[in-house]
């Protein structure tokens, strides 16, 4: 078993508490639409008191959801907002509400 293995492996984000569609310049100069969907936080089952995980999709960006991981639900949330942020970051021009 990998090191990843431990974390859960979704295919849909069930309660999403943030969606967005932003409109940005990629790298190679093309214009470009992601989806960005941030789910509730939740806790890692068996691990309620010291492990959490925040489901995260960004279409194009993240090999499908990331459970990005936190040692409870708001730490969990602030990890997946600093990818939010760093996709964000390595885009120029964001718009976001671009749908």
């Amino acid at each position: 078993m990998s090191p990843q293995d431990w974390r859960p492996h979704l295919t849909t984000i069930d309660e999403p508490i943030a969606e967005d569609h932003w409109s940005y310049t990629a790298s190679d100069g093309s214009t470009r639409m992601s989806k960005i969907l941030v789910g509730r936080p939740r806790p890692l089952p068996g691990e309620e008191d010291r492990a959490w995980y925040c489901p995260l999709f960004i279409e194009g960006y993240l090999p499908g959801i990331k459970c990005v991981m936190g040692v409870g639900p708001v730490d969990a949330l602030m990890n997946a907002m600093t990818l939010v942020r760093r996709f964000f970051e390595e885009h120029s021009d964001v718009t976001p509400q671009a749908r």
